[in-house]
């Protein structure tokens, strides 16, 4: 079991999608994996707007995979980007960069099992 997604949503998404795991999980985590970079890319530029977009269309990816902690820091992260709060971004991308290594990993694993 793990902390970082809700396998049981993900099952749950397989029923309905008539995918293996793989196939569901594989472009998501690539999704969020790019929308991560531009969040950090963003960030760096000081583009707001940017990181607001580039948030809210990873946290997508996070809430149908069930990554609920990603999904709590990028919901932050977004909400800090939309009211221009560079001081709270900055917060927010922290805990972002926390989370993020370990759901990445883990969700890989899932999908590519050994």
């Amino acid at each position: 079991m793990s902390s970082y997604y809700d396998l049981e949503q993900i099952l749950r998404l397989q029923g309905v999608m008539g995918s293996d795991v793989a196939a569901i999980v594989t472009p998501l985590l690539a999704s969020m994996a790019e929308a991560v970079d531009e969040v950090q890319a963003a960030t760096a530029a000081g583009d707001l707007d940017r990181v607001t977009r580039a948030a809210h269309r990873c946290r997508n990816d996070a809430m149908v995979l069930g990554a609920h902690q990603l999904l709590r820091a990028l919901t932050s992260l977004e909400d800090a980007g939309r009211d221009y709060d560079e001081a709270r971004v900055t917060e927010a991308l922290a805990r972002v960069r926390e989370i993020w290594p370990p759901t990445r990993d883990e969700l890989a694993s899932l999908a590519n099992p050994p």
